[in-house]
This record gives C-alpha cells, structure tokens and sequence, in this order.
C-alpha cells in the first residue's frame, strides 16, 4: 500500500506544483487569503471532500473530511497559506499548503480499507495572529489523533523548540509644544517611548538565554520642532518556558509604567493576539515521519532542538493533540533562510518543487502507519498523555 500510496503523489504531481506555484505567484497576507482558500477548498471539493469553509469563525480557514463516518483513526494535515509583507511567500507556506493537500488526496484512495478518516485543516494567519490559536479554541482539533505538518527549511530535521511569545503594543500620550521656544510646556511621548526600550534593554542583562524581547517604534512624532504628544511601539516577548514567559510579561509592562512615570505621559497597554504556547515534542510520532523520510532516501540532519528558535502557532495545536513539525530542506545551501528573498524564489521554482513532493509522500506515509498499525498510534498517543 505503501509504493501505491507513493504512485499517487507522483500521479498527483502536476496538479500540487500548480497549486503551489499559484499561491506563490498570488501571495496573500494573514487573514486575507481569499484566493488561497478558494484555490485549495476548489481543488479538495473537486476530489469528493467535504468541506466547510469559514471554519472556527476565520472566514479564510476551512475543514475538509474525507474518510469513514466512524473512523478507526482520524488524521489530520495542517495546510498554511499565508505570506509576508513584501517578501511573499519567504516562509514556504505555498509549499506547506500543497504537501498537507497532498497527502490526503493520495491516501483518500485507501481510506475504505483503512477505515480510517483524514482531515485537511486550512489554518490562516500563522505569521501574524495566530489562526490556529482560534480555531483550537473553537474545537476543531477535538477528536483528532494526530496533526501533520512540514515546514521547509534550511535543514532536514525532526524537532525544533518553539518560543511561547506575547505581543504587546504601547502608547504614550503627551502634551505637544514648540520644541525650541517653549519646551517646558510640553510632555514628550516619544521620550517615554525611547526610555521604555532603555529599561528593557536594561532587563535584557538578567534575562535566561532562551528568553527575546525585541520591538519596534511605530509612532514616534511628526516634525523635529514640535514635541511629540503621542508616541507608539510593539513588542514580542518570547520564552521557552510559558511560566517564565508570564512572569516576564509583567517585568515589560512595568518597564513601561516606569517610562511613563519619569516623563509625565500616560502610557496605554494593549495586549495583541493571543498567547502562542511553546511546542510539545512526540518522538513516537517523529520517529514514524523519520523512518519513511529516510526509506524515501532522504538524510535527517538535527541541530540542537533549541537553537535558531521563532515562534508558531503550531505550538498551540501540540499542546491538545499529537503534532509533529519537521523540516526539508529547500536548497543545500544553508545559508538561505526563511524570511529571505533568496527563500521565497527557492519556494517558487524547481527545488520548491522538489521539497513539496517528498514533504506529500512523507506526510502520506506516516499517517498511513498510523491508520494501519494501531500499536503505532497507541505509542503516539501514550507519549502525549504521559508528556
């Protein structure tokens, strides 16, 4: 069933390329991906799948089912489609989308005899306010046994930690005046601003190494000679530790108050998004995608798992069913990254191509593990329950 499965990628093959290619060349930013969503809801519908579109209240997110009413076993492929503000698709989410579709559509097939179910769940917004975030708390992920997905990358590799993060926003509120003729009238919010990254930079020296903070003035006046009465930035604070991330939230907060006291400005805080979680390993899950990515001749390169780390919403989704997010590699040159132009043209061309494909069949083959061997998916349900 296995080379049957793979015969279907590549029967596939055409049709996941222009999937892919067509996000790519129409990239689309968070929570506005109206043609990505009506390209791959067309594509599934059109292959017997039910859907239903505007899932978990996200008009861009969708649920496809395909398989037994009561299914042995119910598998789920996350597809994202969101890309980047002028970058495009630097991230690979054209890709992303392309293998998770892919990979049910070859296993639909065998689904009678497996008697299992496959999902496929269009997750919008991973790069800015995390769409998983929302539909985990709408339910959509209840019931599942397993969620799959693959992230290109500069590297093959298995696990890799993901930061819990909180994004934050700030405003300072002053009192405008003539900068140079009567500077003592005024109340400078820009200077509140410049104080709170002073104080943060100050927390940074007693910060523990998997902890970031970083941010960026979005506000800051409007003309030298007038002093600035409202002033803005955002912030992202990250920490592997979801405890440790609460506990340095509050220490930004009152960095923030502290720089609002010592100008004089009022200061507003508005929390932004919801909370991402960190990700919860399963290395029974792992070792399933490991075995079929190297019977497909591919080597698994892991660095440390806590290195190079950002943050996802696919953290979210680990922490209430078994999830595995491993990474291809784009090119063999592992200088380019995510986020880069040099990565979103690599995305669009030949090796995009390539990592796509392996990313369908290795996906396919580990959920068909999990739907034929229930000793598999006992072992992967056991570690979650226990981690």
């Amino acid at each position: 069933m296995k080379d049957e499965v793979i015969k279907e990628v590549d029967r596939l093959a055409g049709e996941l390329v222009a999937t892919s290619r067509f996000l790519h060349q129409h990239p689309e930013l968070a929570y506005e991906e109206r043609e990505a969503a009506g390209r791959l809801t067309a594509l599934l519908k059109g292959r017997g799948f039910e859907v239903t579109e505007g899932a978990g209240g996200l008009p861009t997110a969708f649920l496809a089912r395909a398989g037994a009413g009561r299914p042995s076993a119910t598998i789920a492929f996350l597809a994202e489609y969101d890309a980047l503000p002028s970058l495009g698709h630097a991230c690979g989410h054209n890709l992303i989308a392309a293998s998770s579709i892919g990979a049910a559509l070859a296993l639909q097939p065998f689904l009678p005899v497996l008697k299992g179910q496959v999902l496929v769940i269009g997750c919008p917004a991973e790069e800015k306010g995390g769409g998983k975030i929302a539909l985990v708390k709408a339910g959509l992920f209840a019931g599942i046994d397993a969620a799959l997905l693959v992230h290109p990358s500069n590297r093959t590799e298995l696990f890799k930690c993901a930061l819990a993060m909180r994004a934050v926003r700030v405003e300072y509120f002053g009192k405008s005046s003539h900068a140079a003729a009567t500077p003592h009238l005024g109340i400078n919010a820009l200077d509140a601003v410049l104080l709170a990254f002073a104080n943060i930079n100050a927390l940074r020296q007693q910060l523990r190494e998997d902890a970031r903070i970083h941010g960026v003035i979005t506000d800051g006046g409007r003309a030298p000679n007038i002093i600035p009465d409202y002033a803005a930035a955002r912030f992202y604070v990250r920490a592997l530790d979801l405890d440790y991330l609460r506990d340095l939230y509050r220490r930004v907060v009152a960095c923030f108050d502290a720089a609002a006291q010592a100008t004089g400005a009022k200061v507003a805080v508005h929390e932004e998004g919801e909370e991402y979680q960190p990700m919860k390993f399963n290395r029974a899950l792992g070792g399933v995608f490991r075995a079929n990515l190297e019977a497909l001749g591919e080597r698994v390169e892991q660095s440390p798992e806590a290195q190079e780390l950002g943050s996802t919403d696919v953290g979210n989704v680990s922490q209430v069913v078994p999830t595995i997010q491993p990474t291809i590699a784009l090119t063999e040159r592992p200088e380019v990254v995510c986020h880069t132009a040099a990565f979103a043209e690599a995305a669009g061309g030949p090796a995009g191509d390539r990592a796509l494909l392996l990313a369908a069949k290795t996906l396919a083959l580990t959920a068909l593990d999990l739907l034929a061997d229930p000793a598999c998916l006992r072992q992967v349900r056991e570690e979650f329950r226990e981690a």
